[in-house]
């Protein structure tokens, strides 16, 4: 970008390039471009509440440049939050252009407004042309207009001072009637800042365009029509620069601020600041022991610009709030044009962030790997201790020789060798060695046989019922598992009973018995649904898709949405005339296509390359896993709605996840909490949306069942109720802060 980039947009932004605009401007007998009357705006409620603007008046004529002087904090940046509608106040009246902002004539917000918010409010992974494209794309200007020749340089490799360039360009852009200019000059050097008043001279002069500049600069504002001195969320005195500084009989303007302050009131310690307020070209101190003239009271100083203003019947305190929030059928329906831009907007960012865009499209997929190759599996090498009494302690207790034909002999042996290879057998020589290497983390567990195991195992078969309690007692495998790790012990549990099972029945067959006579009377055949030895990475898929997706959903739009929130690009747009629900819209359609990719993405990992079974309708568990997938995002619309910053949306979206895996069916079933508490997870959003994929996956079961079709109408009803608490909070707190 060149230095003299401001030149050239004046040059871009020519009259002939004008919007043909349908708007019905007011008649040229209308002089005034903004007429503020008695507005009051708050903030807070019961001992909290602050107001910020109090009963105050303001008046800036058409095709005039109004200078807005105060320190920061006195309430610049609301009255210009209230112009272009991003706030309401809670009385008062406001007229720009000749219409209340908001009204279907006034064209504000829309492409009668330029606005340039203090934050830069840019794309960074946008190029110059791109951010102004999606602007005049806002603003339907004509494509070759459009394509200006303008630079293609990234936004966020810009200096500071250029960024600003680039956003009192998007602000002009568009050739608007009304410019206003929050702090256009902060950081910039000072050719920089001649070069904007300039320009804004030249369009006020020769294109009769209506600016406000907000400015904590005192002096710089000698180039305005008219000058607006505010403290304290009153304008207190309205006039030209020449007639202030002639009227109060000083120097300069910032002379004439501090005795209308002090004529005011005094001056507060903030107001004391340097930073607050200050005289761009480093002017001498002023003296701070100035008297009011006796000719003017306190009281006709804040009158002033009621004896200047007309139409005093204006002044009647009306409630704004209310007429906006008036329903309005046409204003509530989402533009298919702008919802078109808002998508190739959020695309081009999320490309351009390709980072994050590999992140966001790829991760859900390495989650499900992960869970396919982590979880589930059989742990190995398990160390067990074994101290069989049965063995010859100067032999090391190892087992030799052993026969596996109809022999009551070392059946200790024999039951070692039917266990699982998983586990590896570690002799000791007694039991108090074996538990103490157990305490010690050494073995998982022990296995002991009495001396006198196969003599005292062979009495308790041949004489079954009649067998005595000590001979029973002395045939028993004593083993002691470490149970601190749940899983393992569950292993080490299984295939020790499995073990014995396949010992008995070999035995039993050797010597010509009948083998199911080892066996419990207990027969488990074939399961309803699934398999007996069904894996446990299929029995959590369906939790763990949800979980994936529906996470994956709601932290990318939460910091997304959020993000351009703080950056004020949310409110440009809206200034640009974007509606709310064009807003949400076009964040939940670019998202939503992120979670078909992310979805289809899952599914192919899942059952296609680690072969989960799907029994029932991809099609049907597609759609279901999708609406979870946009609760998520409806979820995170809604969170980024009541958080302002982006540390209080993480905590937010952490709080909302932890309950959903322990409580919505993915990690343990529903059925094993308290009766209390299963109602409470019920209530989750994918808790029966993890039992209607279940049931589709596992079960094969189809949309009439009860456990399906009840998965999608709470999805739905979901998706509704947070659409409208999102839409509501939004409008709620547009209106309310």
């Amino acid at each position: 970008m060149t230095e003299d980039f401001i030149e050239e947009s004046a040059d871009v932004l020519s009259p002939s390039h004008r919007i043909k605009n349908e708007i019905n401007n007011p008649s040229d007998s209308c002089v005034y471009g903004v007429l503020v009357r008695n507005a009051t705006k708050t903030f807070g409620s019961g001992s909290k509440k602050c107001a910020v603007l109090q009963g105050l008046n303001m008046t800036v004529k058409r095709g005039s440049i109004y200078g807005l002087l105060g320190p920061s904090g006195c309430g610049k940046t609301t009255l210009l939050s209230c112009l272009v509608t991003l706030r309401s106040l809670n009385s008062g009246t406001i007229q720009v252009l000749g219409h209340e902002p908001g009204s279907p004539k006034s064209g504000v917000p829309g492409p009668q407004v330029g606005y340039m918010p203090q934050e830069l409010a840019l794309y960074d992974y946008f190029t110059i042309k791109e951010t102004l494209t999606y602007f005049g794309r806002l603003y339907k200007l004509k494509a070759a207009f459009v394509k200006s020749q303008l630079n293609d340089r990234y936004v966020k490799t810009l200096s500071g001072g250029q960024q600003r360039r680039v956003s009192f360009a998007v602000a002009l852009f568009h050739d608007p009637d009304l410019l206003i200019l929050d702090e256009p000059t902060v950081g910039v050097d000072p050719l920089l800042r001649h070069s904007i008043w300039n320009h804004l001279v030249r369009q006020s002069v020769d294109h009769g365009k209506t600016v406000i500049v907000t400015t904590h600069y005192i002096e710089e504002a000698r180039q305005a029509n008219s000058i607006g001195m505010m403290r304290g969320g009153r304008v207190l005195v309205e006039d030209s620069p020449e007639n202030l500084i002639r009227d109060y009989g000083l120097p300069s303007l910032e002379d004439v601020f501090l005795k209308v302050c002090l004529k005011d009131g005094g001056i507060s310690s903030d107001e004391q600041s340097a930073e607050d307020v200050t005289s761009s070209n480093e002017a001498a101190p002023v003296e701070t022991q100035i008297e009011p003239q006796p000719s003017e009271s306190s009281a006709e100083v804040s009158n002033k610009i009621g004896k200047r203003t007309p139409n005093e019947k204006s002044d009647k305190i009306k409630s704004v709030a209310r007429k906006r929030q008036s329903f309005n059928l046409k204003s509530s329906l989402p533009t298919p044009h702008v919802i078109g831009v808002l998508l190739r907007k959020n695309a081009l960012v999320m490309i351009r962030n390709f980072g994050v865009f590999l992140v966001s499209f790829f991760l859900p997929a390495i989650q499900t790997a992960l869970f396919n190759v982590t979880l589930g599996g059989e742990p190995t090498y398990l160390k067990m201790a074994i101290v069989n009494e049965e063995l010859n302690l100067s032999q090391g207790r190892v087992c030799i020789n052993n026969t596996m034909d109809c022999a009551y002999s070392m059946l200790s042996c024999r039951y070692l060798q039917y266990i699982n290879d998983n586990i590896i057998q570690i002799p000791y020589d007694n039991v108090s060695e074996a538990l103490e290497a157990g305490r010690n983390g050494e073995v998982w567990g022990m296995i002991h046989f009495g001396q006198n195991f196969t003599e005292e195992y062979e009495i308790r078969q041949s004489l079954g019922d009649s067998a005595k309690l000590e001979n029973i007692l002395r045939s028993r495998i004593s083993i002691n598992i470490d149970s601190s790790n749940q899983q393992i012990d569950a292993f080490l549990n299984k295939w020790l009973v499995e073990a014995f099972r396949d010992f008995s029945r070999g035995l039993l067959i050797a010597c010509g018995h009948e083998p199911e006579a080892g066996y419990m009377p207990i027969e488990f055949t074939d399961p309803v649904y699934g398999r007996k030895d069904t894996q446990y990475t299929e029995a959590m898929s369906s939790g763990l898709i949800i979980a994936i997706i529906y996470s994956s959903s709601l932290i990318l739009i939460t910091g997304v949405f959020v993000g351009e929130r703080q950056q004020g690009l949310v409110d440009r747009s809206l200034v640009a005339g974007v509606k709310i629900v064009d807003i949400f819209v076009g964040h939940v359609g670019f998202q939503f296509c992120m979670t078909i990719c992310q979805t289809l993405t899952t599914f192919v990992v899942m059952f296609l390359i680690f072969k989960v079974p799907c029994h029932g309708s991809v099609a049907l568990a597609l759609l279901i896993t999708l609406l979870q997938g946009f609760i998520g995002i409806c979820f995170g619309m809604f969170t980024a709605a009541i958080c302002d910053n982006t540390n209080g949306a993480l905590y937010l979206t952490q709080a909302n996840f932890l309950p959903i895996l322990l409580m919505g069916g993915i990690c343990w079933p529903v059925e094993g909490m308290p009766q209390s508490l299963q109602k409470v997870a019920r209530f989750l959003p994918v808790t029966y949306g993890i039992e209607c994929l279940r049931s589709i996956l596992s079960r094969g079961w189809g949309i009439e069942m009860p456990d399906v079709y009840m998965g999608f109408l709470v999805s739905f009803a979901w998706i509704f109720g947070l659409t409208t608490l999102t839409l509501t909070v939004i409008r709620y707190r547009k209106f309310s802060s």
